[in-house]
């Protein structure tokens, strides 16, 4: 959670926040101040000690980092922490917890009902837990059990793996004896059938949707269509030649995949060959000469690649909203997002008025892993900060975990205020809007004014020399010691009427 920061001292006393912008600054050692986004954070040993607290009530604790992050929102219900990410990981969403170590995983649907449903999985060795039902399963892989929800199906039910198994969805209930060779699926009310002893033969049929049957698949493939908009055959004689007769479409295969002509009513396709030239039109419009160019339109949506996979583009429109994107892998990515003008009003010629136009309210740019940069108009907020080591757009453990330690530099503005460190504080620069600005060069030189220049501070080497001024006062301090008292400012004559 970019932007958390902590008012609590390490010792868990109340911080004393100072009516400065820099609190506490020992420069990457230490700090304690509130940053731009109206919350207080609480640093030391650089990026790996943070404490943090946001005024809408997010924390962030790395005790250190990345061996230990955990953050918390109380408006909703959520925490999260992470361990050396992604090695271990959890997170909580109101009643609901789970976890994850390695390859070790567990989830409790309600942490307060001891009869909840649970699942704890070794993958792929051990599972155990219980059902919505309150049904308990457990499967020790490959010697036999039953496993629930697991790789789209129910439940699983098998012994010595894959000698026997069966498995469920709703009342589709399939039978598998050394696997892959032998499987049948059946219905209760037999409108779905599949038979295969692979590769000899297969058979399958969907009630009043099609029936297909393979004879030492792939070489012999056929099927059969019923449903009234696709109602025919289709063959195939791998790696020959094949044939689709469809009241909706109709064409050919000649050494399939790589050359086939399907024509339809809402798409026609044409390979010649694959995957090198590929054209669709219809529903949708493709052109692909692969790698050096291609283009798919899918109504609002429309996708472009030039030296495949190096430079892409991706354009999307919905309603008022335009987003667009484009990559150089993996050196550059940009995103960005923009809004249209209100309509015309009613009674104007839609045909006639020019189309309105748009502004672009926010933008993701990334030069890997030199420096990002990403920006929100309606939000008020810009980032920029470098190096940025992770290729694509940070995953929220990324950018709580592992962001911070190898962001050097760390520019942030929020509305009128903002923050630019360097090294983690050794440099800083503050603004807080109406209120004034702060920079500091630990320990050399730190210095703060208010933003009608009536308060003024600054000191060199911690107070080696330090100057303080006020609209009442002015101080000199020496050597670490007292302070020195100087005249009173005088005040500035009222102007003449």
């Amino acid at each position: 959670m970019a932007g958390l920061v902590a008012a609590t001292a390490w010792g868990g006393e109340p911080a004393q926040v100072s009516p400065w912008f820099f609190g506490v600054d020992r420069g990457l050692f230490h700090s304690r101040m509130a940053d731009a986004e109206g919350a207080e954070r609480e640093r030391a040993a650089g990026p790996f000690w943070e404490r943090s607290d946001s005024p809408d009530g997010p924390t962030l604790r790395a005790v250190p980092r990345p061996i230990y992050v955990r953050v918390t929102d109380p408006a909703t219900a959520r925490t999260a922490w992470d361990a050396l990410w992604p090695v271990a990981a959890g997170k909580t969403f109101g009643e609901q917890e789970s976890w994850r170590v390695v390859s070790a995983f567990f989830l409790n649907q309600d942490r307060g009902d001891p009869e909840s449903k649970y699942r704890f999985w070794l993958l792929p060795v051990w599972f155990h837990g219980r059902d919505e039902s309150g049904v308990g399963y457990a499967a020790l892989f490959p010697v036999g059990g039953h496993i629930r929800n697991l790789l789209w199906k129910d439940q699983i039910r098998f012994v010595l793996w894959p000698v026997w198994a069966r498995s469920g969805v709703n009342d589709v209930v399939t039978t598998d004896v050394f696997w892959p060779i032998y499987s049948r699926t059946t219905t209760p009310d037999g409108r779905l059938e599949k038979f295969r002893v692979f590769p000899l033969y297969g058979h399958s049929r969907r009630e009043g949707q099609f029936e297909k049957h393979t004879v030492l698949w792939p070489v012999w493939s056929h099927a059969r269509y019923e449903h009234p908009k696709a109602a025919g055959t289709a063959w195939v004689l791998f790696p020959l030649y094949g044939r689709v007769r469809l009241n909706s479409q109709r064409g050919w295969m000649v050494l399939p995949p790589f050359f086939q002509h399907v024509r339809g009513d809402q798409l026609t396709r044409t390979y010649f060959p694959w995957p090198f030239f590929q054209r669709e039109t219809g529903v949708r419009e493709r052109l692909s000469i692969w790698p050096l160019y291609g283009r798919r339109v899918d109504a609002e949506l429309k996708r472009t690649y030039w030296l495949w996979p190096l430079i892409s583009r991706e354009e999307n429109e919905q309603g008022r909203g335009h987003s667009v994107r484009w990559t150089v892998a993996p050196l550059y990515n940009n995103v960005s997002y923009s809004r249209a003008a209100p309509a015309a009003p009613a009674g104007a010629s839609a045909e006639d008025a020019p189309a309105p136009p748009r502004e672009v309210r926010a933008n993701r740019t990334k030069l890997w892993p030199l420096v990002s940069r990403q920006y929100d108009l309606d939000a008020g907020a810009y980032r920029l900060r470098a190096p940025d080591l992770w290729p694509g757009p940070h995953p929220p453990a990324v950018e709580r975990t592992w962001a911070p330690l190898w962001t050097w530099v760390d520019f942030r503005v929020r509305g009128d205020d903002s923050d630019f460190e360097v090294l983690w504080g050794l440099y800083r620069a503050t603004r807080r809007g109406g209120e004034g600005r702060a920079f500091s060069l630990f320990p050399l030189w730190r210095h703060e004014r208010a933003a009608d220049d009536s308060d003024r501070r600054w000191s060199v080497l911690k107070g080696l020399i330090a100057y303080d001024r006020t609209a009442t006062t002015r101080r000199v301090r020496f050597l670490w010691a007292g302070r020195l008292r100087l005249a009173a400012p005088r005040e500035a004559p009222e102007p003449k009427p």
